[in-house]
C-alpha cells in the first residue's frame, strides 16, 4: 500500500459490518488477500442490493466506515457484480486496498475527523455518493470543493508525502 494516493476518483462512502454479529470488524488484516502483491478483497452488499452495488464505476474510490471509524480506502477493480451462493451478503465487487487503518481498529480515525465535520451517515450498507452529502458540499465549497475535501482526507489518514 502506498502513502501517495490520487484521490481524483474518490466518490463514495459505505458503511460495512461483519455479517456474523459475534465478529466486531469486517475486512480485517488477516482477511485481505495479496494476489501479485496487490491487496484485494470482495466488498459485499446485502441480497437485493444489486442496483446499489452497480453504482460505483471501475476505478472509483470508496471510503469504508465501521462503527463510526474509517477503516479502509478501496478502489473498485471490476465493472460487474460477483455473486456468491451463500449468506445474506452474496453480492460483491472486487476492490483493491489503498489504505487500511492500523490495528486496533477501535483506535482508527473517527469519521468526523476524516470528513472534517460532524457527519451522520447512513449505516444501512448502501453506498453513498459523496456529491450528495449536502454538509460536505457546504463545508468544502468555499475552500475549493472536492479538491479541499481530498486534502482533508490526505491529512486525516496520513497519506501525504
Amino acid at each position: 500500500m502506498t502513502t501517495e494516493i490520487d484521490l481524483t476518483n474518490l466518490k463514495w462512502t459505505k458503511n460495512v459490518n461483519h455479517p456474523d454479529l459475534e465478529i466486531y470488524w469486517a475486512y480485517q488484516h488477516n482477511q485481505i488477500r495479496y494476489p501479485f502483491l496487490v491487496p484485494e478483497f470482495n466488498l459485499h452488499w446485502k441480497k437485493g442490493y444489486d442496483d446499489d452495488a452497480q453504482r460505483p464505476q471501475q476505478g472509483d474510490i470508496v471510503i469504508l466506515r465501521q462503527r463510526t471509524k474509517v477503516t479502509h480506502l478501496v478502489k473498485i477493480l471490476d465493472d460487474k457484480l460477483g455473486i456468491e451462493k451463500n449468506g445474506d451478503f452474496p453480492i460483491f465487487r472486487r476492490v483493491q486496498l489503498l489504505w487500511m487503518a492500523r490495528e486496533p481498529w477501535c483506535s482508527a480515525p473517527h469519521q468526523n475527523n476524516v470528513f472534517g465535520f460532524e457527519v451522520k451517515l447512513p449505516r444501512n450498507g448502501r453506498i453513498q455518493d459523496l456529491a450528495t452529502i449536502t454538509k460536505l458540499a457546504n463545508q468544502f465549497a468555499p475552500l475549493g470543493g472536492m479538491t479541499a475535501f481530498h486534502a482533508q482526507i490526505i491529512q486525516a489518514l496520513g497519506l501525504g508525502k
